[in-house]
């Protein structure tokens, strides 16, 4: 070995490989249960590693409750510009469902924010008819029209089931449970995904009820690692 292979061996600096920081700007519809489900998710993955150090993902502050108003306030943010990715979490439920004072989103309205989101480049994990709907789909494949209402009891009912909320938990206690994505843990994970991804294959393209896309809001932040 001559001397100037010797130098080269023993004291060339190796350059470590970095995952390059990335920013994720995410609007949600609700105000509970989207927010603490993309959070816990978050924070689950980061503990395990699978979020590189640095890389961000940022629940956006909003003043609306419908998918065009969540929009807005998703493009008004200042950093959406610097995002790679910028997100929109809405449901489609039809007004003509809701027999509350909870109401619900016109056809219309749904429309112009999937449109003016492609415009946008800002990616949608929609719901129909909630958000409720992934976590029923944690437990068991459903393809039956249905209520938001009827979609919230069947997940409080399966998560009562599985002890992970308790037997005197109301719909409100749902939409305020914390913890849920790791409680559900990855097993219920997989076939959640297995689920929407068939649904959506059925109904995904006209955004029919019952379909979700979350699944791909789930992949995009496991990209972050």
């Amino acid at each position: 070995m001559t001397i100037r292979d010797f130098r080269k061996k023993s004291f060339q600096r190796k350059v470590a490989k970095r995952s390059p920081k990335k920013l994720f700007l995410i609007a949600c519809e609700g105000e509970k249960t989207e927010p603490n489900y993309i959070n816990d998710m978050v924070e689950s993955y980061k503990r395990a590693g699978k979020i590189a150090i640095g890389s961000r993902v940022l629940i956006v502050n909003h003043q609306h409750t419908d998918p065009a108003g969540v929009l807005k306030d998703l493009l008004a943010h200042p950093y959406f510009e610097d995002a790679e990715q910028r997100w929109i979490v809405v449901d489609r439920d039809e007004v003509e469902n809701i027999k509350s004072e909870n109401g619900g989103h016109t056809q219309e309205n749904f429309d112009f924010a999937m449109q003016e989101s492609a415009s946008h480049n800002v990616d949608v994990a929609y719901s129909n008819p909630c958000f409720e709907l992934w976590l029923v789909l944690h437990f068991e494949y459903r393809d039956s029209s249905s209520s938001r209402v009827d979609i919230q009891k069947k997940a409080l009912e399966l998560l009562k089931k599985e002890k992970i909320l308790r037997v005197s938990d109301k719909i409100d206690d749902l939409k305020a449970a914390k913890g849920l994505f790791m409680v559900l843990g990855e097993k219920r994970l997989n076939t959640a995904r297995k689920n929407a991804e068939k649904l959506y294959c059925r109904h995904g393209e006209n955004r029919d009820n019952p379909s979700t896309s979350v699944h791909k809001l789930v992949d995009a932040v496991e990209s972050l690692g």
